[in-house]
């Protein structure tokens, strides 16, 4: 079939979306862990999205698929990314010390929004790791079509593309069975993925499970509530006529038991289905993407047996995420691409917490409704001008739109005789209902200067609504706001209806040097700096009795903050010989540093770390020796009463070797057994039942690391 100039124009542009901003240098060059798009041979001057977009797919994805479990920790080696440990699947990634709700996190083109009050089902937690094929992350300065209600950043996963038979071919088979095993928690599990395809029709299935028991750590002690299960499995159907894409998505997950070992409560199950459309098409005017999507979450927390928890506290969440995006792109002049869509977000929560008696108690003979049919609409319209104005200079400038809308039902108390009843009756003679209306603004300059660097300067306004755990728990209860709390400190939290969106002020500059010929090196260099006005903080319960062992009670409270950094990622050959193979090394350097500027630190923001890699390839055969160096936390937030955590150094090694379609990776993460904490783990408290801050031991333990683990993998393609 005979492709127009506009086609190949338009497909390269939705290409490029996704893809990474070094294209525009007709160069493709190795970025660390970080794998960009090989050229494009294309019929007219191309525009394409200048972001500073970090992507990692295919070798890159699989060959940690054996050392990891959790899908957001396949981004352990983009310079900025830090992560807050939550179970062994969901952990919340951090950009740029901003974290978890501030981060546009879509999944298949699915945007879903934690339901639980303890956030333990994040969004990438609903994806498996062996059922992703590409995932893009922008970071701070983020176009307007790709962001939307977050001032971080975006995080984009997707499943692999779907691959149709070639023309005279009849019937194209695929197919790929995996596993694995990790000796410290003895976790183990598997994957399968299958598929059947003709010149325009393909039906793909891909199911896992994985588990492990509770691991140890340097010291061969047992890390409790640290064991969990997962099963996922998805299909979909795809349909490819001319130039046209449609793919219908399905599948569901099943987690019967996650341990979290800082928080107070652990996840007994969780239900999750999900289901999507999506339509890519290009037409004489240009290119239409349209996704459609809904998905659907049980959620049940009670103490797991490491916790000697003298009595059950079930605790259930039901939730609804569904919406739509649409997308249109056209060019003109063949300078020009004009960019712009309409999407909209709906995210319902049920949480309530059933009675463990049926006479007036602590916990009865009421159902505790901490969200009652609790609501969050979002809708936004955006749009985009991309200006190619030399082969030195290009421009992007953009401005979104969003209105969101929140508000929740009567609320009710565990019984009508104590305080809290009382509580609930102010709650609910408020007025629940709350409105925002918010724009973004996106400037990006790319200057080309020569064939062997290129700069990118970017300005955005960023904002952010509140979310529903944000404004609506209303319980200053010791126990139920011990229940309510995310961040891994092991505090309790209340909401705060009157909170004002988050309004970030970003600016970045990165400045990016590679070979033009042999790409055998590179160095990246990015400064940053946000000013966020109504940062969405925490402060002491003023009407709470507060603890003396060093927990808190606190409520959500907006200040100003200000966050600045810099990222640094390079790479080297350093040697290649026929016979011996080819030696390089990479390098990734991180800082953030933020502060409110009413005084005091922010919480959870990354020392200084690094990690220094000695690589060699040789045929099939790929081997890697790692040395990872984080600094002390030393700085701290005082009204969380954050914990410090030394300095530390891990040595990991890892081999792997693929012959034809067989592929094997074997590994020893933390050589020597080091003794360490991640600086942004939070607490840990996992061996302990303690149903008010009051009945907790001492705040003093920060959650330790993963001891020696040694690891096999098998795949077979």
């Amino acid at each position: 079939m005979k492709k127009s100039p506009l086609f190949t124009l338009s497909l390269m542009t939705m290409a490029t979306s996704f893809g990474a901003y070094a294209d525009d240098t007709n160069d493709s060059h190795t970025d660390g862990s970080i794998t960009f798009l090989e050229d494009i041979l294309i019929i007219g001057k191309p525009t394409s999205i200048i972001t500073d977009n970090k992507e990692m797919s295919g070798d890159e994805i699989a060959s940690k698929q054996s050392q990891v479990t959790d899908t957001a920790k396949l981004l352990d080696d983009i310079a900025g990314m830090s992560f807050q440990a939550g179970g062994g699947v969901s952990s919340l990634p951090i950009i740029h010390g901003l974290n978890d709700n501030r981060i546009k996190i879509d999944v298949n083109g699915m945007t879903v929004n934690s339901i639980c009050p303890n956030h333990m089902n994040p969004a990438l937690s609903y994806i498996d790791r062996t059922n992703v094929g590409k995932i893009s992350v922008l970071q701070g300065v983020t176009p307007v079509s790709m962001g939307g209600d977050s001032i971080a950043g975006t995080i984009s996963v997707e499943s692999a593309k779907p691959v149709f038979a070639q023309p005279g071919e009849d019937i194209l088979l695929s197919g790929k069975l995996s596993s694995f095993y990790r000796s410290n928690g003895d976790a183990f599990g598997g994957s399968i993925a299958a598929g059947v395809a003709n010149q325009n029709g393909r039906l793909d299935y891909t199911g896992s499970d994985s588990q492990s028991r509770n691991y140890n750590d340097g010291n061969g002690s047992i890390v409790h509530s640290s064991a969990y299960e997962n099963q996922n499995h998805a299909a979909a159907l795809s349909f490819e006529f001319d130039e046209h894409l449609l793919e219908v998505k399905g599948g569901q997950q099943h987690i019967p038991h996650q341990g979290f070992p800082t928080a107070r409560m652990d996840l007994t199950n969780n239900d999750s289905i999900f289901g999507n459309v999506h339509y890519k098409g290009a037409f004489d005017w240009g290119s239409l993407d349209a996704k459609l999507y809904l998905e659907n979450t049980s959620h049940t927390m009670d103490f797991e047996s490491d916790r000697n928890a003298p009595e059950p506290m079930p605790m259930e969440t039901r939730g609804r995420n569904h919406g739509y995006k649409l997308l249109a792109e056209i060019p003109f002049d063949e300078k020009y691409l004009i960019r712009f869509g309409n999407e909209f977000h709906r995210s319902l929560i049920n949480d309530f917490w059933p009675p463990t008696s049926p006479l007036p108690s602590m916990m009865g003979p009421n159902t505790f409704y901490n969200l009652n049919n609790a609501t969050r609409d979002r809708v936004g319209t955006f749009a985009e001008w991309e200006a190619d104005w030399s082969p030195e200079w290009k421009t992007m400038l953009g401005l979104r739109y969003d209105h969101t809308m929140t508000d929740t039902g009567s609320v009710q108390a565990y019984n009508n005789i104590t305080t809290d009843h009382y509580q609930a009756l102010a709650f609910n003679a408020l007025d629940q209902e709350r409105n925002y209306d918010t724009f973004d603004i996106t400037a990006l300059l790319q200057f080309m200067p020569t064939d062997w660097g290129q700069y990118l300067f970017g300005y955005a306004r960023k904002n952010r609504a509140p979310s529903l755990h944000e404004l609506y728990p209303w319980d200053t209860g010791p126990m139920q706001m011990t229940m309510v709390g995310w961040f891994g400190d092991g505090n309790g939290y209340v909401g705060n209806m009157n909170l004002k969106p988050e309004t970030a002020h970003n600016i970045s500059f990165t400045a990016d040097f590679y070979d033009p010929t042999a790409n055998a090196w590179s160095l990246k260099i990015t400064p940053y700096f946000s000013y966020v006005e109504n940062f969405i903080d925490a402060d002491r319960c003023g009407s709470c009795r507060q603890p003396r062992n060093g927990f808190y009670y606190l409520q959500m409270a907006n200040h100003d903050a200000r966050l600045w950094g810099v990222d640094v990622t390079g790479i080297a050959d350093l040697y290649d010989d026929k016979t011996l193979g080819k030696f390089s090394t990479r390098t990734i350097m991180s800082y953030v540093n933020g502060r409110r500027m009413d005084g005091g630190n922010l919480y959870h923001m990354m020392p200084f770390n690094l990690k220094l890699s000695l690589n060699h390839e040789r045929d099939g055969w790929k081997n890697s020796l790692e040395m990872q160096f984080v600094d002390a936390k030393d700085d701290v937030q005082a009204i969380r009463n954050e914990l410090q955590t030394p300095s530390y150094i891990l040595l990991n090694a890892k081999t792997g070797y693929q012959w034809k379609n067989l592929a094997i990776d074997v590994g020893l993460d933390n050589i020597l057994d080091k003794q360490y904490y991640y600086p942004l783990s939070g607490v840990y408290i996992g061996d302990q039942y303690a149903m008010t801050l009051n009945s907790s031991r001492a705040n003093t333990n920060n959650l330790p690391g993963l001891g020696r683990s040694a690891y096999v993998g098998v795949t077979l393609t």
